[in-house]
């Protein structure tokens, strides 16, 4: 399918889901600043709720956290004030659009690590209390191979690698493919190619991935699509909106549109893993675990 193929809301039909209906995590990260991660996290979140999809977006960027900026929204409360104060995770919790929920700037977890048992159990309570039902959990991680990057992506059901095509950032992004497979025992990726000319130059950013590897190919890579580069969602940005919403028909927008599509076709969790607050144990556990290598 082509990016011209794509009409915004052309979402298979959806029925009513159960309030315990397992949850798709997906996490966005990138071995390299500049890539465009958090765009595609904010357009990507904002994509799947204007189909309809309930979408929760958790700003995971310990160091540079912006989706809340990106959205033009203000957030005076964080993940932190969960843990550490007297806030419920539905007090900090940003409303955007319909359908989409924001945890903004989670600085907090990176704290998990010194979590004792009771805090842990809080934590998982504190997702698992939410009563608006959920489909999706977009997580914008950091940037590089970071413990809490590992830890967000180890936990996660699908983890979006955003690649752009430039010597450095595929280097680096290889980088960080190998040390989550190697050490953290993350097995699947999902390539997508960020701010590429054509959709030839997408394939061949994924293609040049690959050879990456060409020694080594023990874990899966499947390539995830394009997105184009577009002053479009430069002006998007300024005006801090996503452009999916800012400038539907433009060429980002419809690839993002594409993305969010195909994401909608993506296995779908089925068993008690998929719930949300198992993400959480998950992640907690992560943090806590001593790291191994797998050989």
């Amino acid at each position: 399918m082509q990016v011209s193929d794509v009409k915004l809301g052309d979402f298979p039909a959806r029925a009513n889901l159960p309030g315990n209906t397992p949850v798709q995590v997906i996490a966005v990260t990138g071995g390299k600043g500049g890539t465009g991660k958090t765009s595609v996290a904010v357009n990507l979140a904002q994509a799947l709720a204007n189909a309809g999809r309930r979408t929760l977006l958790l700003d995971a960027d310990l160091g540079m956290a912006n989706v809340d900026v990106l959205l033009g929204l203000e957030a005076r409360l964080t993940l932190f004030d969960v843990l550490y104060g007297p806030c419920k995770l539905e007090d900090i919790i940003l409303t955007g659009t319909e359908n989409l929920q924001i945890i903004p700037a989670a600085s907090g977890v990176s704290q998990l690590a010194n979590l004792g048992q009771q805090e842990c159990a809080g934590l998982v309570r504190a997702f698992s209390d939410l009563r608006e039902p959920l489909e999706t959990l977009v997580v914008d991680t950091a940037t590089g191979i970071s413990a809490s990057v590992a830890s967000f992506c180890s936990a996660a059901s699908e983890i979006l690698v955003v690649a752009c095509n430039e010597p450095a950032a595929l280097r680096d992004t290889a980088a960080q493919i190998r040390v989550l497979f190697s050490e953290y025992g993350v097995s699947r990726f999902r390539i997508l190619a960020n701010m590429v000319s054509t959709a030839h130059e997408g394939r061949e950013l994924f293609q040049s991935m690959l050879e990456q590897f060409i020694s080594n190919l023990d874990f899966t890579l499947s390539y995830a699509g394009y997105i184009p580069a577009d002053d479009q969602l430069r002006k998007a940005v300024a005006l801090h909106q996503p452009v999916v919403n800012a400038f539907p028909r433009s060429r980002s927008a419809m690839a993002l549109n594409n993305l969010a599509l195909r994401v909608s076709h993506w296995p779908q969790p089925h068993h008690a893993g998929g719930h949300l607050e198992f993400f959480v144990e998950r992640l907690i556990h992560n943090e806590n675990m001593e790291m191994e290598v797998v050989s």
